[in-house]
């Protein structure tokens, strides 16, 4: 089946009709085993960066850049997840933890679904372990009531972050880049890294003065050099990878 949204197989409305008995328990994270990178909001920039490299994406048919926590460097593995099914970093991405969740609608907030992706393990049919969405009346929790607004959250965070990688571009400061890998023993596991983009510091430090004001009284400056900080991070994955060739 194609995943949709990079993680998910079956988006379907959540409704307290077909769903009252269903709980929610992450057990693992191994729904993320094929993603080699996860979208961040511009605000989580400042975390991820910390411990993943911090990229953006190349332009989509809009256009637009994304940013992202590298996450593997080859298609279809992710070398942030453990043996275990849990991620090897303190920081895991919004777009993971909404999980098994996500609106579905226009880009109007009036006019969004609450969806849940039906095939997903960390889905409890009877609701006996877990965090429930419904109680016996087809209320909802608590539980529900804070996923919901950490969507509403998240879609206001995403605006901001669709204005922020904007600026990048009109600004010119984007530039797509290459990183060569190499890692031990066989030379065969070698790899070149593409289709990414990264902020070019000649181009950030030719900005004009109003320019760079601007810049900085919206975070823009600190999110830039945490993103430019991080690219050191994917060496971390080059450990991972290093380590898995090893056993």
């Amino acid at each position: 089946m194609t995943k949709q949204l990079m993680i998910y197989n079956n988006i379907q409305p959540l409704t307290s009709d077909k769903h009252r008995t269903l709980s929610v328990s992450i057990d693992s994270y191994d729904f993320i085993s094929e993603m080699t990178s996860a979208p961040l909001l511009a605000t989580e920039i400042p975390f991820a960066a910390a411990e993943y490299a911090v990229i953006f994406s190349a332009p989509n048919e809009q256009g637009e850049h994304t940013p992202l926590a590298v996450m593997g460097v080859k298609q279809g593995e992710n070398l942030m997840l453990t043996d275990d099914g849990r991620i090897n970093a303190r920081y895991i991405p919004a777009f993971i933890r909404r999980y098994p969740f996500v609106f579905a609608g226009g880009k109007d907030s009036e006019n969004l679904t609450l969806c849940i992706d039906e095939d997903s393990k960390a889905l409890v049919a009877d609701g006996s372990k877990g965090q429930r969405l419904f109680d016996d009346n087809g209320e909802q929790t608590d539980h529900l009531k804070e996923v919901l607004k950490f969507l509403q959250d998240y879609q206001y965070r995403a605006e901001m972050t669709r204005t922020f990688c904007k600026t990048l571009k009109e600004l010119d400061l984007l530039e797509p880049m290459q990183a060569n890998i190499e890692f031990n023993g066989n030379a065969d596991n070698n790899m070149s890294i593409k289709g990414f983009y990264t902020v070019k510091r000649e181009k950030l430090k030719a900005l004009s003065d109003e320019q760079l004001l601007d810049l900085f009284k919206k975070d823009g400056m600190e999110l830039i050099y945490a993103h430019l900080q991080s690219l050191s991070n994917l060496n971390r994955l080059v450990e991972f990878k290093n380590a898995k060739l090893a056993s």
